[in-house]
């Protein structure tokens, strides 16, 4: 902690940032609650670099920050400026620009309803045109009305008369990597018991052979569970972070869905509900 907080002090007193430092440090900042100094490290990065999207991601970052830590007129600020600096998706700025949509949306469902936010969350994925950006909204409309509704088809196929769990995951996801011995456990616990599994990705740099051979070398305990490589689905469930998760029932109605990480735990303990 000592040597951490020593680089830290270095940081602060000079004024060059290295490529994604400060987004780094406000993230870090964010995570120990201190907003302020988030706010300071971006002021400070913008009085050295000016705008450019480092800054804007940090930004997105603060404001995200803001809005976990219930502090919404901060938050509204921040959002105000992202969406003032990027009035419209760019490329180069997808990340902040989908962090405006995304904490403006939930500060309508703090003040409005979910009803109110999930029509704003609609009216922004209707725009959207990059699969990134429009998983990432359609993750915060499932978040609100997902759960207790019918499963959304995978590959076109519905999702009926198995209780079934959906995990949504990429080949270059170390926390993907890393949930595969709980996951292993679990399947191997659960599947005589009726339990149905589908793994579920997109391409992003990979075909979709290698895609099959990586799964079947990294997940080897998994290698019979079906590996569906479909982009649409992948933005219908909202999987801009990986991996997610869904549980849906024997009739077909989701019963989880989060953009999480889960316990061996947690995860067995929602699947011996499903089961029930």
């Amino acid at each position: 902690m000592k040597k951490l907080m020593a680089v830290l002090a270095v940081l602060w007193a000079s004024s060059a940032f290295a490529a994604g430092e400060v987004a780094r440090i406000v993230r870090l900042k964010i995570s120990a609650g201190d907003l302020l100094s988030a706010i300071a490290a971006a002021e400070d990065y913008k009085a050295d670099k000016g705008v450019d999207p480092e800054y804007l991601d940090a930004v997105g970052w603060i404001a995200r920050g803001a809005e976990i830590l219930r502090k919404p007129e901060l938050a509204r600020r921040y959002v105000e400026e992202l969406h003032r600096l990027i009035p419209a998706e760019e490329t180069a700025t997808l990340t902040p620009y989908g962090a405006a949509i995304e904490v403006e949306g939930r500060l309508i469902a703090a003040a409005d309803g979910r009803g109110a936010a999930i029509r704003y969350f609609e009216d922004a994925f209707a725009r959207a045109q990059a699969p990134s950006l429009r998983s990432r909204i359609r993750k915060n409309i499932n978040l609100l009305s997902l759960e207790g509704r019918p499963a959304l088809p995978i590959d076109g196929r519905s999702l009926e008369s198995k209780p079934t769990l959906l995990f949504f995951w990429m080949t270059g996801c170390g926390d993907c990597k890393a949930q595969a011995p709980s996951l292993q456990h679990v399947w191997t616990k659960y599947k005589s018991r009726g339990l149905q599994m589908v793994a579920v990705t997109r391409q992003y740099d990979d075909d979709v052979a290698a895609i099959q051979k990586f799964w079947s070398d990294t997940y080897p305990d998994l290698s019979g569970v079906p590996v569906v490589v479909n982009t649409d689905t992948m933005v219908r469930y909202g999987v801009s972070a990986t991996p997610t998760f869904a549980l849906v029932d024997s009739s077909g109605i989701v019963r989880l869905y989060t953009p999480t990480r889960l316990s061996e735990a947690e995860l067995s303990r929602r699947v011996e509900e499903l089961l029930k």
